[in-house]
């Protein structure tokens, strides 16, 4: 998981522990869908926007087509690296 993206999660989950287990959630997607992880992960950060059953449901369809996350959470299209960027900070 990318700093920035972890340091999101640490800021929208303030439980130490919840943020952990949001972390290793995203990290064990990512071990199952190598790829453009990094992008989804965020996408799923950003959309959950600190609620727990969100970022579930959004880890859960990610399982089944990470495409369809990007789309759910706006992220899919030409713009979203300026959006996460704006989101997120300056990398």
């Amino acid at each position: 998981m990318n700093a920035r993206a972890e340091s999101r999660v640490r800021r929208d989950f303030a439980d130490p522990e919840v943020a952990a287990v949001v972390i290793e959630l995203l990290e064990e997607w990512s071990r199952a869908w190598p790829g453009d992880e990094g992008r989804v992960q965020t996408a799923i950060v950003l959309g959950a926007a600190g609620d727990v059953d969100r970022l579930l449901a959004l880890v859960e369809l990610a399982y089944v087509d990470w495409r369809d996350v990007l789309m759910d959470t706006g992220f899919a299209d030409e713009d979203w690296r300026e959006r996460m960027d704006a989101a997120l900070g300056p990398v």
